[in-house]
């Protein structure tokens, strides 16, 4: 009995396992997978989308129109939380426009068309080259499914990773 207990023990993980919040998964996109591209994905599911984020955009306006890239970005009802805002940069070298958009709402299908017409109004191209190019997509799936759809959404070839939202605790007082 001794035996069969310690073989036992010895079997099972000493780690324990991560807790993670309840419908969130998340997904990262490899870098040449365009916007218009993510729309089309988000729309194949019925899954919520709290937001896409990490898009990096240039814009080929004149230098002196980040202002009002940023404010006309940011009147749009889908690219701020009240919290988040698109925020932007002019390249010191270049002079050109780059902005940020983490775009909410993105399941409604007039805001995925509003933001592609923006785009060619702020004449705005996305960066695919980078490395830190490609979208990051926070879906809300079935409450249960979250390890299942993990694993459907990593076996797609455009996405680098898929993963839950974990849960840590953080010790300030070590």
């Amino acid at each position: 009995m001794l035996i069969l207990s310690l073989s036992t023990a010895s079997c099972t993980s000493s780690e324990p396992e991560l807790k993670f919040a309840p419908t969130d998964v998340l997904v990262k996109t490899k870098g040449d997978f365009t916007v218009d591209k993510v729309f089309e994905f988000i729309n194949e599911f019925d899954h919520d989308v709290e937001y896409v984020n990490y898009g990096i955009y240039n814009s080929s306006l004149p230098s002196d129109s980040l202002q009002y890239v940023l404010d006309y970005l940011n009147a749009k009802p889908y690219t701020h939380s009240g919290v988040w805002f698109v925020t932007g940069y002019l390249h010191y070298q270049t002079q050109r426009i780059t902005v940020f958009p983490k775009l909410f709402q993105v399941k409604d299908k007039a805001n995925q068309e509003d933001w592609l017409q923006t785009m060619e109004e702020l004449k705005l191209t996305e960066k695919t080259d980078e490395e830190v190019s490609g979208y990051l997509i926070y879906f809300h799936v079935p409450e249960g499914k979250e390890k299942e759809w993990e694993t459907k959404f990593e076996k797609y070839d455009f996405v680098v990773w898929a993963e839950l939202n974990h849960i840590v605790t953080i010790n300030t007082n070590p």
